[in-house]
């Protein structure tokens, strides 16, 4: 017999359930002894306490005890969907809807048919549904607040279920916008990245259908029939397909599974085959529509319910269109639901799961001259909730939910919470605020059912109560509306003053909400960035600011002033005519309430010349004033594979704290890419923003790069940059360019490679300093060409070459640095291109005794060499610090393509075999440079500036190094056309400062690449590869990240 102890305080021991601690003595032998007094409470049946030592003996001999008697823990599978109003068949909301998935489901577990949303907005609602807090008790009410900062220590459903001895998995949309990964065993996405959503195919163009009327119109809201597949979509059908995955394999323990599905979320992009149903001229409008519908809605209501959208969607003759694309996109996410139940139903877990089937708040599409959702009315409060749970699975309902049963009981989507402990046999919560619904998984039918149902609106004082035939409204301002749902279902005739509904309005007001807690505000810092699009002027100009266009209701927008003066604020009018709102104190924030389509523009306070402006977009964000035009500093390391960074979690030998910290404060791209799988087309193509095949540049052999091309360099100088270049270059001439040779130097061509020397003469024109570079130190290994000393003050008269032994990445930060000290008064851009880990490799002995312990002598030479990138990173950030330049400093670190394997990654000797493995990782991407696979042009990146970026951000979409010229273009203040937005013409990569500020899912881009006899495309989710004589292959590289599953017949 065994003894174990169990050393927890009483508080940890109360949270468990009696079978968990059970499951727990069985797992370990037949006694258990807990030092504490807490176990009278908790004792499963048969056991026995000692009150003197509360011991705690379960004896688990074959004889004594038979374990097969106990029963098992249900399972849980918890599915959201998003948006979703009464439009399913089984509730009846719209005749033409196609929902069979949703209606067989239904029809096997209880139907509430009186079932209503904490909140009519995403965050709230699913904040009260994960952590059982209804808004008017937590304080959160609307979607700009952040549930983590109102409920930081809340256990969302999941991680409670985890504590209990559950296996918590998910995937989609399950939180506001993010995962809440220290909850989940396991997430898709990677829970690292807190982006729930996984790629999905969405337009280049956008939008399709549904012209934007202005900033305050959400971006999403359009809609299109894609000619795609369900699985070329990915998005919800990717959610499906490793939920089903989850469902298909064994588990060693109780799972708890969240499943949430996007769509009908906007936008309404879905393959076409789910709008086949519909045809547009068969579209039936709204059954709750009626005109004029708001001549009794109190001024609250009225004001709520106009939000221009039906009024522009109607203006644009897309009212039909847009009922389509909801149609569409339900009979899509049916669809996908469908998937998983076959999942469920096939797998060994079809009776003994509990599903739980929900969507977070309604929709209107017209009813009460409203599109949207943040309403309180029934099309938007009322939503779909189906329970079932198999016959014997739970102690606290013996017998089977009746099949096809309907539960008219007024009931609210914050009750999911305690009811599934209930069911689970798990502890209650006393935090939980809304009943169990197990009376009435018991007995449906029942009358005794005291509770009514809760809808707070975003201002604390407004509310909905729905009972079982009426239903109540409370704006923040006391009036009141009033319907009787069972003569008025649509709610098209106000009761409240009529002098017949005292009763009934006594009645509901005697069962509202007294407290409301105040709400909390978001911190500043969680909020976006607003583009910050400045203006290079003279005191004398005047402000070039578009006026405003300003529509829509009014919130706060947080402006920071991180500049040394004082800036004066001015208000852009619809006629352009700038006028102030006062001045921010240098250093200082002003909050200041705008409206959707409102223009601020920044002037010296002292001398009014114009600095620039901001575009108020549909929400509240954060505005910073930069100091002045941002540094760019762009780390590009030479062969390093993706793997090693600290931050991509993939080793764990790698130590890079500086560049994870650079992370930390950014955003680390998880799909970067550059344009070529070897170092010198790809360089070139970063340095331009332009494919290099632009200029004739396929490989090595195609250098130099023209001086007709106009690097990042050249386009800043003229906007006041100074401009630095320090390390490799490598678009210069070279012994393997014969095309160039046989025009410029024929007498070379015929000469072995090793006997060319390309003159000076030949090689200056394709140098740094011809392209734009100012000051530069420039070399690879120990000969440099500068023009100024690494530990001097001031530049040299001329270019001189200087022969250096020592640690090549040493020098090359010494070289940054002192770039860094002497320009550090003016805007500057720097090129730090490192020569490592690129062979030969090289390390000093103190970087090398970082890495001790068994390991490739070459990997333990990487790993030295990016440890002293990593220290060179730490240098240049303390330098910027110093001088108060960070937070306003954009640094982009990446590698120029990646790691040379050799496909066997052999561990030759150091000192030979110079084009060998440079000791570097791809990890997990197959091929390596030079190859088109994932290994060969997937790069590490990260992306830092704290003013106008985001931090500690994930970006999963794919983002280039062709974007990084573009970008630091557009925040120097450059402009490429009359719209200074546009870019495309002057560069193939695009602005990225919008895209990494925005939490929703971008426009599907087409990433190009081809080196030699090779060519490939991505594009959203999928990898197409041409290889030599018509090889042809098709990857889904969220699925298969390996490049192993050719789907080209698929989808060919």
């Amino acid at each position: 017999m065994n003894i174990f102890r169990l050393r927890w305080p009483i508080e940890k021991v109360l949270r468990f359930s009696p079978f968990y601690l059970t499951s727990l003595l069985l797992s370990f032998g037949s006694i258990a002894i807990v030092e504490d007094q807490a176990l009278a409470q908790i004792a499963p049946s048969g056991t026995h306490v000692d009150s003197d030592l509360a011991h705690l003996s379960y004896h688990c001999t074959s004889e004594s005890t038979n374990t097969g008697q106990a029963r098992k823990s249900p399972n849980v599978l918890f599915i959201a969907m998003d948006d979703l109003n009464d439009w399913i068949g089984c509730l009846g909301g719209h005749p033409q809807t196609l929902t069979p998935n949703i209606d067989r489901f239904a029809s096997s577990g209880v139907l509430f048919t009186n079932a209503h949303c904490p909140a009519p907005a995403c965050n709230p609602s699913r904040s009260a549904i994960f952590t059982g807090r209804a808004p008017n008790r937590s304080g959160l009410y609307d979607n700009r607040q952040q549930m983590r900062e109102v409920m930081p220590e809340e256990a969302i459903v999941p991680a409670y279920f985890r504590e209990h001895g559950y296996f918590s998995a998910g995937s989609g949309k399950l939180l506001h916008y993010f995962i809440d990964q220290d909850s989940w065993d396991d997430y898709f996405p990677k829970p690292s990245s807190e982006n729930p959503l996984p790629k999905t195919f969405y337009p280049d163009q956008r939008p399709v259908n549904l012209p934007r009327g202005g900033p305050w119109q959400y971006v999403e809201t359009d809609w299109a029939a894609l000619d795609v597949t369900d699985a070329e979509f990915g998005g919800d059908w990717s959610v499906s397909d490793w939920i089903s995955k989850q469902l298909s394999r064994q588990h060693d323990r109780p799972f708890f599974l969240g499943c949430g599905l996007y769509r009908p979320h906007e936008p309404w992009f879905v393959p076409k085959m789910y709008f086949e149903p519909f045809p547009l001229d068969d579209i039936q409008l709204p059954l709750g529509y009626k005109v004029d519908d708001l001549s009794d809605v109190p001024a609250a209501g009225v004001k709520m319910a106009r939000n221009r959208y039906f009024a522009h969607i109607q203006e644009q003759d897309q009212w039909k269109r847009g009922i389509q694309g909801y149609l569409a996109s339900i009979h899509f996410a049916d669809a996908m639901l469908g998937r998983i139940l076959d999942a469920l139903a096939e797998s060994e877990y079809a009776d003994n799961t509990i599903v739980i089937l929900w969507s977070d708040h309604g929709w209107q599409l017209g009813e009460k001259e409203h599109w949207q959702k943040y309403t309180p009315w029934r099309a938007v409060t009322r939503v779909p909730l189906i329970v079932r749970v198999p016959p014997g699975l739970s102690s606290a309902l013996p017998a089977v939910t009746t099949a096809g049963s309907t539960c008219a009981a007024p009931t609210n989507l914050l009750s999911l919470y305690p009811t599934l402990l209930e069911l689970c046999g798990l502890p209650g919560l006393k935090t939980n605020d809304g009943p169990s619904l197990l009376p009435l998984l018991r007995n449906p039918d029942d009358s005794n059912w005291p509770h009514s149902s809760v809808t707070f609106l975003s201002q604390p004082g407004s509310y909905a109560i729905s009972g079982e035939r009426y239903r109540y409204i409370h704006y923040s301002d006391g009036s009141e509306e009033l319907y009787d749902i069972e003569t008025d279902p649509h709610e098209w005739t106000n009761l409240a003053d009529q002098p017949t509904s005292k009763r009934v309005l006594e009645s509901m007001r005697s069962v509202a909400p007294e407290r409301f807690a105040p709400r909390i505000e978001p911190s500043v810092e969680s909020l976006a960035k607003l583009t910050w699009y400045p203006q290079l002027g003279d005191v004398d100009d005047s402000v070039d600011a578009p006026p405003s266009k300003p529509e829509g209701g009014p919130f706060p927008v947080h402006f920071l002033n991180q500049r040394k003066q004082d800036v004066e604020l001015f208000w852009m009018s619809p006629a352009g005519e700038p006028k102030s709102y006062g001045t921010i104190a240098a250093g200082k924030p002003k909050q200041q309430q705008t409206r959707p389509g409102a223009v601020w523009a920044i002037a010296e306070s002292e001398t009014n010349r114009p600095l620039g402006h901001f575009i108020v977009g549909d929400r509240t964000a954060q505005a910073v004033i930069p100091a002045g035009q941002p540094n760019v500093i762009v780390i590009l390391t030479d062969d390093q594979g993706w793997a090693d960074l600290g931050c991509q979690e993939q080793v764990t030998d790698t130590r890079t704290p500086h560049i994870d910290a650079l992370a930390d404060r950014g955003v680390r791209c998880t799909s970067g890419y550059v344009t070529s799988p070897q170092c010198s087309p790809s360089r070139a193509g970063l340095i331009t923003g332009l494919y290099q095949q632009r200029f004739g540049i396929d490989a090595i052999p195609d250098m130099p790069l023209p001086s007709e091309a106009i690097t990042l360099a050249e386009r800043l100088k003229p906007l006041g940059y100074t401009t630095g270049f320090v390390g490799k270059w490598h678009l210069e001439p070279n012994i393997l360019c014969d095309k160039w040779m046989r025009d410029e130097i024929p007498s070379l061509v015929n000469k072995p490679r090793r006997r060319r020397r390309i003159p000076w003469d030949h090689i200056r024109p394709f140098s740094p300093a011809a392209q734009g570079f100012e000051q530069y130190y420039w070399g690879a290994m120990t000969n440099f060409r500068v023009n100024y000393n690494r530990d001097g003050a001031e530049l040299l008269g001329q270019m001189e070459i200087v022969q250096d032994d020592s640690f090549r990445i040493d020098i090359q930060t010494d070289a940054a640095v002192n770039f860094i000290k002497r320009n550090h008064e003016h805007p500057f851009y720097l090129q730090l291109n490192y020569y490592g880990p690129h062979t030969p490799l090289q390390a000093t002995q103190a970087y090398l005794e970082r890495f001790p312990g068994d390991m490739p002598e070459r990997r333990r030479y990487a790993l030295a060499m990016l440890s002293a990138v990593d220290d060179g990173v730490g240098r240049v950030v303390e330098e910027l610090q110093m001088h108060s330049l960070l937070d306003n400093t954009l640094i982009i670190m990446t590698s120029d393509n990646g790691a040379p394997l050799k496909k066997t990654k052999p561990d030759s000797p150091i000192d030979r075999d110079a084009g060998g493995w440079d000791g570097s990782l791809n990890d997990p991407w197959i091929g390596e440079k030079g190859m088109l696979t994932e290994g060969g042009i997937r790069v590490p990146m990260v992306w830092s500036c704290p003013n106008l970026l985001p931090q500690g951000r994930v970006y999963d979409w794919p983002v280039s190094t062709l974007d990084i010229a573009p970008t630091a273009f557009k925040l120097a203040g450059g402009k490429t056309s009359n719209d200074q937005t546009t870019i495309r013409g002057t560069f193939d990569g695009m602005d990225m400062i919008d895209r990494f500020n925005s939490v929703q899912i971008p426009s599907t881009r087409s990433l190009y690449f081809r080196f030699w006899d090779q060519a490939a495309i991505r594009r959203g989710k999928w990898k197409y590869i041409y290889v030599g004589a018509g090889q042809r292959f098709l990857f889904d590289l969220e699925s298969d990240a390996h490049e192993s599953q050719n789907k080209i017949k698929e989808h060919p």
